[in-house]
């Protein structure tokens, strides 16, 4: 390793870098190689594109400011480029990392406990409850947006190889968990059957059998929001994200939790890494609390 930065010393000199760069990149290199060592205990070839955003989220927290981030970004980049040219590495996993700005604030979420709290709240033998302990469920098992949700019809579910499919901006095909599954099932043939008339498809619909609306959706986490009293806003968001951090947090990768969530740009994904608990988000495990 101290090849390496003997020779990217070297490298920085000859491309005429001023001597408070090169110290800068030096540090900010030798800095990153000793979190490798830390966090990981791999050689810089192993690198990852996950491992060095976790890295950008733990100077964020550290205070560092935009400016020491930028100059870190720009410090990896040129390093990974300097082992590239040298054939040391094939490829430069900071590539398509860009402005810590994409680093944003740490998204609201609920904790399991919360979480398992909340899901057992709704009363299973009432038409209210095992709706909403259905909706609760789908909510958290796919991280499904509440536009997503309220046009859901079911044609989009497919118990018998559990997944749902999300017709949506983002179309995408997302698993069910087993949980969410039975419940799902518990309503449809027990409650929904009762209420909705023959010709609607619509998977969740109201007292009156009409689909269920954006408003209807928003009623029924403010009554389960009274009822858990955990002072937060109980939101399709805040689901959505507590969704993708247990993902993550229980070995889910970046990339996976991206096209579960639609995101276009794994950009929008970036902002979930501040809540991670765990040091390696690379290999994906089916490992959902409630799968």
């Amino acid at each position: 390793m101290d090849n390496y930065i003997n020779d990217f010393n070297k490298y920085l000199v000859s491309k005429d870098f001023s001597s408070n760069s090169v110290s800068s990149y030096l540090i900010d290199i030798k800095k990153f190689i000793d979190y490798l060592k830390k966090e990981y205990d791999i050689l810089i070839e192993q690198t990852t594109k996950g491992m060095i955003l976790t890295y950008l989220v733990n100077l964020q927290k550290e205070g560092k400011s935009t400016a020491t981030i930028s100059r870190n970004i720009s410090s990896l980049k040129i390093f990974f480029n300097f082992l590239i040219n040298n054939k040391v590495i094939a490829n430069n996993p900071v590539i398509a990392i860009h402005s810590p700005k994409q680093i944003k604030k740490i998204p609201e979420i609920l904790t399991i406990e919360q979480i398992n709290s909340l899901l057992n709240l709704p009363d299973e033998n009432s038409f209210k409850g095992s709706r909403d302990g259905a909706i609760l469920e789908l909510f958290y098992s796919s991280g499904i947006k509440v536009s997503e949700l309220i046009k859901l019809e079911i044609k989009d579910i497919n118990f018998s190889a559990s997944f749902v499919y999300i017709d949506g901006k983002k179309e995408r095909i997302i698993p069910l968990g087993k949980i969410a599954e039975e419940r799902i099932k518990h309503y449809l043939n027990n409650y929904r059957s009762q209420k909705a008339p023959k010709e609607s498809q619509y998977v969740f619909i109201n007292f009156n059998g009409h689909p269920i609306t954006r408003q209807g959706i928003w009623k029924i986490l403010k009554f389960y929001q009274k009822k858990l009293d955990i002072g937060k806003e109980l939101s399709p968001q805040i689901l959505r994200n507590s969704f993708a951090v247990h993902l993550l947090n229980n070995g889910a990768d970046l990339i996976s939790v991206q096209k579960l969530l639609g995101h276009k740009n794994i950009t929008a994904t970036q902002i979930y890494l501040g809540n991670i608990k765990n040091k390696s988000i690379d290999v994906f495990k089916k490992t959902h609390p409630r799968a």
